[in-house]
């Protein structure tokens, strides 16, 4: 394709966003940095038809990915790796921040940190004596409906440390935010383990679709 059409689809997403982009156009203007020397505008197209969305591809196995004529290995790796690089960049707005003032902004850290994710995924956040984040662990990662979590896993983590009390955030990909009765025997016998070396679990944040909820704000007795 002429680098004119390149150029022409670059300068029209800086100057007017690329909300109003068609699906195939967002995922050309990406796959420009990945295949420089390429017609994507017909790879972009197939893999569209193909997987249906941009985050469909981005979570496409590579061996899947490169079945599509015009993608090599390469490309589909970066492709894979987009969403733990959008993460990246959404956790990077808080810099060294590590205290949060309320639910509502450890709610919202807790969105960024499991964004894009097509598993369930179990997060800890350690904090110590002044509610200061230590550490943030994934304590473990599952399928896309549910996450076993053990509370030796969660104890094996704070043990030795100087952690006083854990927040911990699990999401729920396809985008309910009420808690399964299995979240909430977790949570209980993860307070419970936790409580018996004398460290506190404030809370449980579930994620869902940009969103989240609290269990101490909407009450669920842990």
């Amino acid at each position: 394709m002429a680098e004119g059409h390149r150029e022409r689809l670059i300068e029209k997403a800086l100057r007017y966003g690329i909300e109003s982009f068609q699906k195939h156009e967002v995922l050309e203007l990406y796959l420009f940095t990945l295949i420089p020397r390429k017609d994507t505008n017909p790879i972009a197209h197939e893999l569209i038809e193909k997987f249906g969305s941009f985050y469909n591809i981005c979570n496409a196995r590579v061996e899947e990915l490169i079945k599509v004529k015009g993608i090599g290995r390469r490309a589909a790796q970066q492709l894979k790796l987009f969403p733990s690089i959008v993460r990246a960049y959404q956790l990077s707005m808080y810099g060294d921040k590590k205290v949060f003032g309320s639910i509502e902004e450890i709610g919202r850290y807790c969105v960024d940190l499991l964004a894009s994710r097509i598993n369930e995924a179990m997060y800890m956040l350690c904090l110590d004596a002044n509610k200061t984040i230590i550490k943030q662990v994934l304590v473990a990662e599952g399928t896309p409906s549910e996450v076993y979590v053990e509370p030796r896993q969660i104890i094996e983590h704070v043990t030795y440390s100087p952690t006083q009390s854990v927040v911990l955030c699990h999401n729920h990909p396809g985008g309910t935010l009420m808690p399964s009765q299995n979240d909430i025997e977790t949570t209980q016998n993860i307070k419970n383990a936790l409580a018996t070396i004398g460290i506190k679990l404030l809370d449980h944040i579930i994620v869902g679709k940009g969103t989240f909820i609290s269990f101490n704000e909407h009450n669920f007795k842990f």
